[in-house]
């Protein structure tokens, strides 16, 4: 096995096995596109917007200090989401067929810098069912949050719809890991298999690595040439013979 391979000599490994990184590479894709399109169930995501103020006030007359307050506040209820007080309500309303850790990761709060509205976005399975939890996320959330706080309005802006597009698997990303996995496996691969290959193919070996003198060549001659060769020594055998057989020297 050779100690190092110089740019040169790894571009020619590459380009004399160029077939096997292509093999790879295309083996990559179709793996990656049967897992993604066949085997990975697909998820959907509906998200719901609310909006949330602790008071009752007129738009005109809303202070900066009060904004600034209500959006420091939207932490506060993305904890109150995730907490029993309504992940177990919720659960409930869906008759039990989610435990709270379960509804708990398929829930997001999402924020804006700077603003009011936050969204409860939910990532199932089913569209319809995503959908379904979010709003009611929403609503028990609403009912709920002035028990706990001093928060008068809660408007939700917009509900969940349920979307037939599914989040993940992304089938286009995961066909670009595919061909980086077998480009690289397959660069690997002959790798392996050109250091590995003992055959002495150029006299380079004799000199650089046993350190032999290299005394010459010997040129293989086509089948076409001994064939010729070989006619034109039995004609001349022939002619021999016929020149014996008639007396001659």
């Amino acid at each position: 096995m050779m100690n190092t391979i110089g740019m040169i000599d790894l571009f020619k490994m590459l380009k004399k096995r160029w077939w096997v990184i292509l093999l790879l590479s295309l083996i990559g894709i179709a793996f990656t596109s049967v897992l993604t399109i066949y085997v990975i169930t697909p998820k959907y995501s509906a998200t719901t917007q609310l909006l949330v103020s602790r008071q009752d006030v007129d738009t005109q007359s809303i202070e900066l200090g009060e904004i600034e307050t209500n959006i420091q506040m939207i932490n506060t209820y993305r904890d109150i989401i995730e907490d029993p007080v309504v992940i177990d309500k919720v659960v409930e309303e869906l008759g039990n067929t989610l435990s709270d850790d379960e509804l708990q990761q398929k829930v997001d709060v999402i924020t804006q810098d700077d603003s009011q509205i936050f969204g409860i976005k939910v990532t199932d399975t089913d569209p319809n069912r995503a959908a379904d939890i979010a709003n009611l996320i929403a609503t028990t959330f609403q009912e709920n949050i002035n028990n706990i706080i001093n928060v008068e309005n809660v408007a939700i802006l917009s509900k969940a719809k349920a979307d037939p597009t599914p989040v993940s698997p992304n089938l286009l990303l995961n066909q670009v890991v595919g061909v980086l996995v077998g480009f690289l496996l397959g660069m690997t691969v002959s790798i392996v298999l050109e250091t590995m290959d003992k055959k002495v193919r150029d006299e380079k070996v004799i000199t650089e690595k046993l350190g032999w003198i290299h005394l010459g060549n010997i040129s293989e001659m086509a089948k076409s040439e001994t064939a010729i060769e070989k006619k034109e020594i039995d004609y001349t055998v022939s002619a021999n013979h016929t020149k014996k057989a008639l007396g001659g020297d």
